[in-house]
């Protein structure tokens, strides 16, 4: 019983049931005297207006007698009216037992002097027995002017009341407040036991994980997260069993610690005594071991060799599998607590960089090899001009030619470098509309027709289509297809055709973009879309594109929101699909 009481959920409990009671039992009693004086202080006002009444009616009445009677009915059966032209005379409305115990008061009592001598309104509480019933009466006397012959300065006029009706409903209020106070402290009772019972709940969590930390465990943690005392205690509690929790696996699990922390590694780590003896190892190290064959294994085990006699940091690079790594080794001067020394092998992949780093290398050769050409070209031709070397008007033409075409095609790189770069650091934008895809291939349509007839295609680039809305950027899907059309009709030989239809299902509306031309092998389709991807010279006719088109062009459908992917087979012809999401509809009610 002793534990109990000195628990903090029943002390804090008990506290608050306490403040609660108190207030509530003074706050009661306040109430209940408050509503005792409104209600005596409300008989007493009403009491009084009907004696300033019936002062004014008898002082008005011709016959004073009549006038009595006339007052005595306005009083309530619980009640009565004495008036008296001094405080020895009255005029008798009726005679009753009650009246006449209030004139013996009237007459005994000096307070009521005042009424006549004075004209000062005075209220006395009377209690009078009868029949062995107490009754509780309110008395007024209120002036009025002197009757005749009443030898008094002013008569007066006295209303008694029963007060038991008053009484009554006093004992019924109390009884109400009296019901809630108890109410409301039971369940502030009920309460208080939660609220105390929430308030030391972290309390109690923290006690438990004191046990716990004594015993050794420190993995459990409080979770409380108030920011009161409680909450920074909690807090503090924590941070104090984790500290000693690190200390203690600092000392006694080390080898715990430090086998977690390099498994965790992306990169293989190992540990090497002098004695060659692996002392330690992740699970990357374990399975990089495994794929590496004898003769990268013996140029591995020089490296070693070569850190222990340096003492130093070694660097090596080495090729694994069509993979690329650097291993890393650092000398340590003691490795193990007996003191010997050793190294700490680290094995990083840097396939990703490597592969990174051809690709600048093959983007660097692909650049310069493409601008190399036409500048050649550029040179050779305008110096013949220059040197006299070609006189005749027709070979100067020629000549002329060819540098206008090496020009385009220099400055059709380098607006195509521009944009990869572009695109690059600022992303590809376009602004799609609602609108008829018709118009555009139409245009494809005359822009290509000379050209077909000069290479001898059947160039089909307008489908028989309606006026179907798709949603594109106009100037880009122009851009697209006209580098789609410019690739197939180098693609193609004379009598090939060239065309384009068109589909639409619930979700996409399709374009495709078909020659008859030399197809493109099965080994470099993936490649198509790749930066300076280009076939071999040998399938096309004339100038070969710059390798970028394509790229640009996947680029800007994807942008779109859309795909584009290639069909081919070598000698039947090559066929692009461009996928398009179809516009949604908006309907207005």
């Amino acid at each position: 019983m002793t534990n109990r009481l000195n628990s903090v959920v029943i002390k804090l409990w008990l506290t608050i049931l306490f403040i609660v009671t108190t207030v509530l039992i003074l706050l009661s009693a306040a109430l209940i005297t408050f509503i005792q004086y409104y209600y005596t202080q409300q008989t007493e006002n009403a009491i009084r207006e009907d004696a300033s009444r019936i002062s004014h009616l008898v002082e008005q009445a011709d016959n004073k007698t009549l006038a009595i009677e006339h007052s005595q009915q306005l009083i309530d059966g619980s009640g009565g009216v004495i008036i008296m032209a001094n405080k020895s005379s009255s005029f008798k409305s009726s005679n009753s037992n009650t009246k006449d115990k209030m004139l013996e008061e009237i007459h005994k009592n000096s307070q009521f002097q005042r009424v006549f001598s004075q004209g000062k309104s005075t209220t006395q509480n009377i209690t009078i027995s009868n029949n062995g019933n107490s009754h509780s009466y309110i008395l007024l006397g209120y002036p009025m002017k002197a009757q005749e012959n009443a030898n008094s300065k002013y008569s007066a006029v006295f209303i008694y009341q029963d007060l038991k009706s008053i009484e009554d409903t006093n004992n019924a209020i109390t009884i109400i407040i009296l019901i809630t106070a108890i109410i409301f402290i039971a369940i502030s009772t009920i309460f208080a036991f939660f609220l105390s019972n929430r308030i030391t709940k972290p309390l109690r969590h923290l006690r438990t994980q004191a046990i716990n930390i004594s015993k050794g465990d420190y993995s459990k943690q409080t979770s409380v997260s108030t920011k009161d005392e409680i909450g920074e205690l909690s807090h503090t509690f924590n941070n104090m069993s984790s500290e000693i929790q690190e200390n203690i696996e600092a000392l006694s699990t080390q080898k715990n610690i430090r086998d977690s922390l390099i498994n965790s590694m992306i990169e293989g780590v190992l540990g090497l005594n002098d004695k060659r003896e692996v002392i330690l190892s992740n699970k990357m190290a374990d399975y990089i071991i495994k794929s590496i064959d004898k003769t990268v294994y013996k140029e591995i085990e020089k490296q070693i060799e070569t850190t222990f006699v340096s003492k130093d940091t070694e660097f090596q690079e080495y090729e694994i599998n069509n993979k690329y790594y650097v291993i890393i080794m650092s000398y340590v001067e003691r490795i193990q607590q007996d003191g010997r020394s050793g190294i700490v092998v680290i094995i990083r992949d840097m396939t990703n960089e490597h592969n990174l780093d051809q690709m600048k290398k093959d983007f660097i050769a692909n650049v310069s090899h493409e601008l190399r050409t036409p500048i050649s070209l550029l040179q050779g031709y305008t110096e013949s001009i220059v040197d006299g070397i070609v006189t005749e008007p027709e070979e100067i033409r020629d000549s002329l030619s060819i540098v206008l075409d090496e020009t385009k095609r220099l400055n059709r790189l380098v607006n195509e470098l521009l944009n990869v770069a572009r695109m690059d650091a600022e992303g590809l934008t376009v602004n799609k509309e609602k609108q008829p895809i018709k118009p555009i291939l139409s245009k494809m349509q005359m822009k290509y027709k000379q050209q077909a007839d000069d290479l001898e295609l059947n160039m089909s680039l307008e489908p028989n289509i309606g006026d179907e809305l798709w949603e594109y950027d106009a100037d880009r899907i122009d851009q697209v297809l006209t580098n789609l059309i410019d690739n197939a009709t180098r693609y193609t030989q004379p009598g090939d055709s060239i065309s384009i239809t068109t589909t639409t299902d619930d979700s996409y509306q399709t374009l495709y973009i078909k020659d008859t031309g030399s197809g493109i092998s099965p080994e470099h389709i993936e490649l198509v879309f790749d930066r300076f991807y280009k076939v071999e010279a040998s399938r096309t006719r004339g100038k070969q594109g710059t390798g970028l088109g394509l790229f640009i062009c996947k680029m800007i459908i994807e942008e779109h929101g859309g795909t584009i992917k290639v069909e081919s087979e070598v000698n039947k012809g090559t066929t692009f699909i461009i996928k398009l999401p179809k516009p949604k509809n908006k309907y207005t009610y």
